[in-house]
């Protein structure tokens, strides 16, 4: 690990450093100044400390280079250069953390996903979420096909879950009407599937 941290300090050392704008609609403020001239001395120090955390130096100049300028937005800002760098690094930190903490979300993500993988390639899960697939793409592919009425009651009731009542508002129509379309919607539907699982 020193020898990494060695190598990851002497490439710090030999790259230019990004450089920040310290200009805004007003010319240069005194802050502004200020903290151009902290990025200047601990620019490269604090990608260092950045990279001990991330895995490689250009994310580290980018956590920098984000912080300095998330500061150069900041009305208020101490005078002192030593309270400044100590919130510049503890800055760092937490941004570190951030970026580390969401990669190893996604990692496990990535994780669970090649286990559930595996785990439904060795098992019957995999042939029976198949063919429940297969059956829901047939049965929402007549839906679209039946007629208008029919296909946009039965959409509203199996899909969104409305009741009756809430479907005959929406629709404008009596509930005896939705009910005999959602009767004719199944038949219709039921007779298709016949067809097509014979």
């Amino acid at each position: 690990m020193i020898k990494v941290n060695y190598y990851i300090c002497r490439s710090l050392l030999n790259s230019p450093q990004k450089g920040i704008c310290v200009y805004n609609m007003d010319g240069i403020s005194e802050k502004n100044l200020l903290l151009e001239d902290v990025y200047k001395k601990h620019h490269d120090a604090l990608c260092f400390y950045a990279c001990r955390y991330l895995s490689s130096y250009s994310d580290a100049e980018d956590v920098v280079h984000s912080v300095f300028e998330k500061l150069m937005v900041k009305n208020t800002l101490p005078d002192n250069e030593e309270v400044i760098c100590s919130y510049i690094y503890s800055s760092v930190h937490n941004e570190c953390l951030n970026i580390v903490s969401h990669i190893n979300v996604e990692q496990e993500y990535i994780k669970n996903m090649i286990e559930k993988g595996k785990d439904v390639n060795s098992t019957m899960e995999y042939i029976d979420s198949r063919i429940e697939s297969e059956f829901l793409w047939e049965v929402f592919r007549e839906i679209e096909h039946l007629p208008e009425q029919c296909g946009k009651v039965l959409k509203l009731s199996y899909i969104e879950g409305k009741s009756n009542t809430e479907i005959a508002d929406l629709m404008g129509i009596s509930v005896n009407t939705v009910k005999s379309q959602k009767a004719r919607a199944k038949l219709l539907l039921r007779e298709y599937l016949k067809k097509i699982f014979k």
